[in-house]
């Protein structure tokens, strides 16, 4: 195949470039450029009016957040489209999340931008670029085009919704603006909460499947490479620290590093000397497949002075609301669930069953609550039913009206329980990466919207579409912001 030799590979030719056409005016353009229509080919015209060179920075696959299932054309496909046009004279994707380091590179004169720009910029990330901008003496521009959206032609002709997702949308746009939402996830930020809980670290090895040993029928494989990521209670509040004003977390384990932390969290570590469980996953590269799964330890037993450290250190801090992530490692027992279980304070409970817990591990341990969160599966175990009973559900949720509750049901959606009620929201990803840590993703935004009394009927709905969005991430490698949060929200709502 014939190079194209407007296609761009990486930054050090940009900043070649910028050298050998010093004396020319250079624009920039940066996006994703998805579906191509008219008002994009209008953006592009008028920007090449004004500049001798226009290059285009394409945000690459892993960086679009704007709403599901999108990208709809792959990079590849959206730099050679972008490379055909006689507009435009060179393409760059882009792997990161601004195009802070392209405007460093490139240094353009100009860097244009539509005209939606002006009204608002959800992510902050045009204010980044804009600042690297100024330092290298370029000038923005808003182009005059005519607006309109790759999401919406997305939305509504090439992936429509399904009759679940139809109803859930005009249901809350019936109700709702964007700007209701924006305002609504922008109060979180005045919420000082404590999180005590289990610390988890979840180890990935990645590896090439080669095939069976030769002398015993044993599964080969070549190992490539090895990443820990922080899960459990540490992933819980890195979920919340994007969204409020203060998080204290109050857990236990070495090797706990506070700079893995926004500025906005204090830890409290009751023992500092204790190993934190580590699930180790093997993966098969190629089909980003979990092979199988270690744990260094099943659960531990505290002595009695270790408890009555822990407990000594929790009779210190006057808690508001309290959130607990209880995953089964015996944090939660004896002095120190008595304690806890007589606060008379808002709880909200995360309570997991894992295959080292099965069928131990029950939210009835915790005798007063204001929130409980389970999946179908925790849900069987703790009404020792065969199959989750969304009326039995509602029912408890009658028999205890100043309670909510929530069940999450994966790919089928979820509920959420109040006063005999129920509310329903279907998901809207569909590609998932992994799993891991979106029962915690969900429980987290539910816990904040019910701490600020936000209305019943939209917190599944919002629950699920950040849950969705970390599906797209492997483990908790990566935390949704709140900005992509909110493109994705606004993608749907003003569709």
């Amino acid at each position: 195949m014939k190079k194209n030799n407007k296609i761009i590979n990486n930054y050090k030719e940009l900043v070649t470039l910028r050298k050998k056409f010093k004396n020319k005016i250079i624009g920039l353009c940066h996006g994703s450029f998805d579906i191509l229509h008219h008002g994009h080919l209008n953006h592009l015209i008028e920007a090449k009016n004004k500049v001798d060179l226009l290059f285009i920075s394409l945000t690459g696959d892993k960086f679009i957040k704007k709403g599901p299932n999108q990208p709809y054309n792959d990079e590849t496909k959206r730099s050679l489209i972008l490379s055909e046009l006689e507009k435009v004279d060179h393409v760059f994707i882009d792997q990161n999340i601004t195009a802070e380091k392209v405007l460093d590179s490139l240094k353009p004169n100009y860097y244009f931008k539509g005209q939606d720009y002006l009204k608002e910029d959800i992510s902050n990330n045009l204010f980044k670029e804009i600042k690297i901008l100024k330092k290298n003496n370029g000038k923005i521009i808003y182009t005059k085009s005519k607006l309109m959206s790759s999401t919406n032609i997305l939305n509504d002709k090439i992936n429509p919704f399904n009759e679940a997702q139809k109803k859930i949308l005009k249901n809350v746009k019936k109700i709702y603006k964007f700007e209701d939402i924006f305002k609504l996830i922008n109060g979180l930020k005045k919420i000082e909460l404590y999180i005590i809980g289990e610390p988890i670290i979840d180890e990935y090895i990645y590896c090439d499947l080669v095939g069976i040993a030769s002398k015993s029928p044993t599964l080969s494989f070549v190992k490539n490479t090895q990443e820990k990521y922080d899960g459990g209670v540490l992933a819980i509040v890195k979920f919340l620290s994007n969204f409020v004003k203060k998080v204290i977390l109050i857990t236990y384990g070495s090797k706990i590093n506070p700079k893995k932390f926004s500025n906005n969290v204090e830890i409290i570590n009751l023992n500092k000397n204790l190993n934190i469980q580590k699930k180790t996953r093997l993966i098969n590269e190629n089909r980003s497949e979990k092979i199988t799964q270690i744990s260094n330890f099943k659960n531990r037993t505290f002595s009695q002075k270790e408890k009555g450290k822990i407990l000594a250190e929790l009779k210190k801090n006057k808690f508001n609301n309290l959130i607990i992530c209880d995953y089964g490692i015996d944090l939660f027992e004896d002095k120190i669930l008595n304690y806890i279980n007589n606060l008379k304070i808002n709880k909200y409970i995360n309570v997991q069953t894992n295959s080292l817990n099965f069928g131990k591990n029950v939210y009835h341990k915790f005798s007063n609550f204001f929130f409980l969160s389970l999946d179908e599966i925790e849900w069987q175990l703790s009404l020792n039913a065969k199959k989750t009973n969304v009326d039995e559900i509602k029912k408890i949720s009658k028999k205890f009206p100043k309670r909510n509750y929530a069940l999450t049901c994966g790919k089928n959606g979820s509920y959420i329980f109040t006063n005999n009620k129920k509310f329903y929201s279907p998901v809207f990803e569909k590609r998932v990466l992994d799993t891991t840590g979106c029962g915690d993703a969900y429980f987290a935004i539910a816990s904040i919207l019910l701490m600020i009394n936000a209305p019943k009927q939209i917190i599944p709905f919002l629950s699920n579409i950040y849950a969705g969005m970390h599906s797209l991430n492997i483990a908790n490698k990566e935390i949704v912001s709140k900005g992509n949060y909110l493109k994705y929200i606004k993608s749907l709502i003003t569709s």
